[in-house]
This record gives structure tokens, sequence and C-alpha cells, in this order.
């Protein structure tokens, strides 16, 4: 195969591969409706109690407000200075994308576009959201491990626990390897090796960036504190969600149960993780003795409780349209 035909073979494969995840998610929500009852479900979201949903609501948009500071914070530390308000639009705009988008990094291109437009190169900004990613992942995982410590002789998933150490294993991994930038040039070797300089360039620009966060230890100590704040508040989502409904369930479970949720709908074999989130949260949460309804309702709920906050990000997209076109007539009069 030429070069030439490797951009347009993936074009050509893009759009069967969105239909198939899209195909993949309708039907696993489906199968697992079909398994909870779709009038049972209906009984136990309408019965939820609103203010606690809106306090749910509260406190997801103040975790996405630290983690917009947090993403702000990692950014300054590689140079790329943009002021708090404007730095929480482009993340909510991220938001947006990331619910809207048949992609599980859509978000994240749209956040790197619009901060690019502060830095002298992409992979400034490239390096910091990845480092913003990768932080999410060592503390999400960290609270993962002490919650399988705590549950260790509720529930038996011995094989899950294991899963669950290694995956924080690893992550903790890659983000001690950025002190090493040995370590860093085994991403560059592939293409090294295969002749591919322009890209091998581009690997080295942003191994280098993410070297340099070894010099900006206090910024990482920051942003990993405020990282774990994320978390804990999306987990207290699901725990503020489940009262909602009625459900009295032990915090261990939320710690333990929503990480791994994380990870499924991470994986790019679903729309947004939808259906895959609702089959495996019924499987989990019903080992912790909710009934299937509950453990259907909990995850959903808090799916939609972020959809709709992350509308926020797509009315700050939509006016910043008008804008960018006055924006373009000024500059073709000039």
């Amino acid at each position: 195969m030429s070069r030439e035909s490797g951009p347009g073979t993936f074009a050509k494969l893009k759009i069967p591969l969105i239909a198939l995840k899209i195909l993949l998610s309708v039907l696993l929500f489906a199968y697992v409706i079909a398994k909870v009852s779709p009038r049972n479900v209906w009984s136990t979201m309408r019965a939820a109690d609103p203010g606690l949903l809106v306090l749910a609501a509260g406190l997801f948009l103040l975790s996405s407000l630290i983690g917009s500071w947090l993403w702000a914070r990692l950014l300054r530390a590689q140079g790329v200075t943009i002021p708090y308000p404007k730095a929480a639009s482009y993340y909510f705009v991220g938001l947006f994308f990331n619910n809207f988008l048949p992609s599980n990094i859509g978000g994240d291109i749209a956040r790197i576009s619009d901060a690019s437009k502060h830095a002298e190169r992409v992979s400034s900004v490239f390096s910091a959201t990845l480092m913003d990613r990768l932080i999410g992942v060592v503390a999400i995982g960290f609270l993962a491990v002490i919650a399988s410590i705590a549950a260790l002789h509720r529930v038996h998933l011995h094989a899950l626990y294991a899963a669950t150490f290694v995956v924080f294993l690893v992550a903790a991994a890659l983000f001690a390897s950025i002190f090493h930038r040995g370590v860093l040039e085994a991403f560059e070797r592939p293409f090294r090796a295969i002749g591919a300089r322009k890209a091998e360039r581009a690997i080295g620009r942003l191994m280098d960036d993410l070297h340099g966060f070894r010099n900006q230890r206090g910024a990482l100590a920051a942003a990993y504190v405020a990282s774990t704040l994320v978390q804990i508040s999306r987990i207290y989502v699901h725990d503020l969600v489940g009262l909602a409904l009625g459900v009295r369930l032990s915090l261990t479970y939320y710690f333990l149960f929503v990480p791994i949720l994380a990870a499924l709908i991470s994986l790019p074999i679903s729309l947004n993780g939808i259906g895959v989130r609702e089959g495996a949260a019924v499987v989990l949460f019903q080992m912790a003795g909710l009934t299937r309804e509950q453990a259907f309702s909990i995850p959903f709920l808090t799916y939609v409780i972020s959809v709709l906050i992350s509308l926020l990000g797509g009315l700050i997209f939509i006016s910043r349209t008008p804008r960018r076109a006055i924006g373009k007539r000024i500059e073709r009069r000039a």
C-alpha cells in the first residue's frame, strides 16, 4: 500500500466504524432495557428527589470548573498562559463535544485546537492535555485500589481487583516515565525505524514537552490534588443520584464501581459508552444488592446530568460563531 492511500483508506473506514459503534450502542442499550423492564425503570426515575438531582448537577458543574482550572494550570506549566475564564470556556466546549461527537477524544481535539491559538507550539498544548488525562487515570486508579482493599471481604471479585491494580500500576509507571527522557525515547523509535522522520520529530517535540514537567513538580502536585477532587466529586455525584432514587449504598461500592465504569466507557467500542455503561452497571451494582432498575438508573441519570451540564459548552461554542463571522468580515474589509 502506498503512503498516499493510507489517509484515504482511513477516511473510507471511518464512517463504517462510526456506524458500527452506533449500532452496537443501540443494540446493547435495547438489550439492557429489555432486561430491566422500561416500565419499572420509569417508575424508579419518576420517584427521584429533584432537589438531590439538582445538588448532583451542581456538584458535577463544580467538578468541571475544578477540572478546567487543572487543565489551565498544566498549560501554564508548559508556557501557555490562558486567562481562566477563557480556559474554562474551552474546557466546557470540550465536554460538549465529548458527549455529542462519536469519538472518545473529540472533546480533547476541540480544546487542543482552541488553546493552540495561544501557544507557539501545538505540542505544548497536546502534552498538557495528555498529562491532564494521565493524572486523571492515576488519581481514579488509586481511589479504586483503596476501595478494592476496603471491599475485599464484601465482594469477592479478585480478578477485578487485580485488573484495577494493574491499570493503576501501568498509569503510575507512565506518569513516572516523564522524569526519564531515555524511557520516553521508546515512543519515538517505531517512527524512526520506518523512516517517518516528520512523525518522529513531532513525537520527539511532544516527548520533550512531557519531560519538561520534571521541573514543574509543584504544578504536578497541584494537578494531582485537583484531579483527585474531580474524581471524588464525580463519584459523589453517583451517590447523590442514588440517594435521589432512594438507594442507600456504602460509598465503598461507588469508589470501586465508578472507576470501572469509567474505564469501560473509555473503550472505543460504542457511542460515548451508551449501552456499555448501563449493561456493566447492572452487573456490578446488582452485586451490591440493588435491583436491576436501580442499577440501571444511577449511571444513566448521572450521564444525563453530565450531558445537561455539557450543554453549557454547546452554548459557548454557538455564541462564538457570530463573533468569528464578524471578525472575518472586519479582516476582509481591512
